[in-house]
């Protein structure tokens, strides 16, 4: 059986309605008008637990700016830690200095699977970073 649930407050019904028969929020409108991102940012507080992981890794793989206020609220307050990492990795994959800076205060999370990735991606950057600097040492001299 299809179960289909409401974006605004994830109630789950076994038939798709046009409006959410829990809060009244109106599905149809909000599927034609929403795009493709505001979709995946939402969808981060999906019920079904391996939604949000996914949406998470397709923002990190889009390299979606747009998403990264809401991926650090989520990691901040959730206590899954496989979503967590997955959060992590997608804010690595990102990349702005707002994601990398969160990161950066997280580096000692008590959580070793969330440090562990933390420490690999920021150690990752710094080799990026060091790798570019050698490779245009003109670049570091106009700075």
């Amino acid at each position: 059986m299809t179960w289909f649930f409401c974006p605004q407050c994830w109630s789950e019904f076994s038939q798709d309605h046009a409006r959410c028969p829990c809060c009244g929020f109106d599905i149809a409108a909000y599927q034609k008008s929403a795009d493709f991102v505001d979709k995946l940012i939402r969808a981060l507080r999906h019920p079904e637990r391996g939604t949000p992981i996914r949406a998470a890794w397709i923002l990190g793989k889009r390299k979606e700016r747009r998403a990264v206020n809401d991926l650090i609220a989520l990691a901040r307050e959730t206590p899954d830690l496989y979503l967590c990492r997955g959060i992590v990795r997608a804010l690595g994959e990102i990349g702005t200095p707002q994601a990398m800076g969160f990161l950066d205060t997280i580096r000692d999370h008590p959580a070793k699977i969330i440090s562990d990735e933390i420490r690999r991606i920021l150690d990752r950057q710094k080799q990026t970073a060091e790798t570019s600097s050698e490779s245009n040492p003109q670049e570091e001299k106009l700075q």
